[in-house]
């Protein structure tokens, strides 16, 4: 376990257990980190690099300008296999707040990201890169707890997201916050989704869980897949459940929540999107998107089968919103008030998870509510949290 308290001795920290290759732990004192690298490479397996008080607000890792022309390239990139990043914020970057190889020599597995604000990151906030040669991207990870966000509210153009993996395996992405990851006026494009898995992975069932996510204001919510089949998603048993998705419709390219394009193997349960100003807030489309399924969900507009898609499995869905029905629509709280008597234990009982966007526990009532809420399981989660 090393502590370090400067830039200096972070840098020759990370040089001394990437040389080591052998698990570490290096905790970050409070305080604000100016990065006079273009990157810090992590290259040591099981090493664990988080703040020592772990409050995530108190140590910032970041370069000394931000936008299109930073200085900082990436905060972190990583080529080692299980590594831990957690409790601390980093941004201010040209590219990428963390980049996860991916592709051959690396083909990283088992990163965790827990409890970090990324910020202002120029281009995707964390990236999973891969290689058109190899079947497999970057495998096992997982990003909980996190925010995501535009300090301004806006990006500064089109190419950026929150999460991009290509050719993922077996990651889930749940408990977190993306807002503002949308193109400004005066700029063209849409940016990219809030969370993206796509690049179909030829060898192996991807099995990618996004669940009990907020994502407000942003241009596109969570998407599997992309408009030509290699660009697509194997989901096996990929899930999309438990997420809110608010979008005011103020951007000038305001897209879609929910899409699956070339989407195969996709189940996605009690998810809530509003998106004003665009037609389809969820939509699936083209002939990969096979075998996918939508139950309980809450949509403020249709789910609509697009580009030649086989017909999805429909569960009971409700496609159509009140303002009423939601505690605090304009801020992008979606969870439900008794309003809502539409959607308030008229859902179906599924047996594959039984917890809310809170992590509460369905049903409250009579029967499940259709949404990511469950009308009292909000109260109920925040109690048991509270519970020594």
């Amino acid at each position: 376990m090393r502590r370090v308290s400067s830039v200096t001795e972070l840098k020759a920290a990370l040089a001394t257990v990437n040389a080591a290759k052998v698990p570490a732990t290096l905790l970050l004192a409070d305080g604000t980190y100016v990065l006079d690298v273009p990157v810090l490479e992590v290259q040591c397996p099981g090493l664990v690099i988080r703040s020592e008080s772990g409050n995530r607000a108190a140590v910032m890792l970041r370069g000394p300008d931000e936008g299109p022309q930073a200085a900082l390239g990436n905060v972190f990139t990583v080529s080692a296999n299980d590594v831990v990043i957690a409790d601390l914020s980093l941004g201010y970057c040209r590219y990428h707040g963390i980049q996860v190889r991916g592709e051959s020599p690396f083909d990283v597995s088992g990163l965790q990201v827990h409890n970090c604000r990324l910020v202002n990151c120029n281009e995707q906030f964390i990236k999973g890169s891969s290689s058109d040669d190899d079947p497999v991207g970057a495998t096992d990870g997982c990003i909980e707890n996190c925010l995501f966000e535009f300090t301004s509210g806006w990006a500064w153009q089109y190419y950026t997201g929150g999460i991009d993996i290509h050719k993922g395996v077996n990651w889930v992405v749940r408990d977190n916050l993306f807002r503002g990851i949308r193109t400004p006026a005066g700029r063209e494009g849409i940016a990219e989704h809030a969370v993206h898995f796509w690049k179909r992975c030829a060898t192996r069932p991807q099995n990618i869980v996004v669940e009990r996510n907020w994502i407000v204001n942003c241009d596109r919510g969570i998407g599997f897949g992309l408009s030509n089949p290699a660009g697509g998603h194997q989901g096996g048993a990929s899930i999309i459940r438990n997420n809110l998705v608010y979008n005011d419709g103020s951007g000038p390219h305001t897209d879609v929540g929910i899409g699956l394009e070339h989407a195969s193997g996709v189940t996605v349960d009690n998810n809530t999107v509003v998106v004003r100003g665009y037609w389809a807030p969820v939509e699936y489309r083209f002939a990969g998107s096979s075998n996918v399924t939508f139950r309980n969900n809450l949509v403020g507009g249709p789910i609509q089968r697009r580009d030649e898609a086989p017909a999805a499995t429909l569960g009971v869905n409700l496609e159509r919103i009140e303002d009423t029905w939601f505690r605090d629509l304009r801020a992008g709280d979606l969870r439900l008030t008794g309003a809502a008597t539409a959607a308030i234990d008229r859902g179906e009982a599924l047996e594959e998870f039984h917890d809310d966007v809170d992590g509460g526990v369905r049903p409250q009532g009579a029967g499940w509510d259709i949404g990511a809420s469950e009308l009292g399981a909000g109260a109920q989660a925040a109690a048991a949290k509270a519970q020594p």
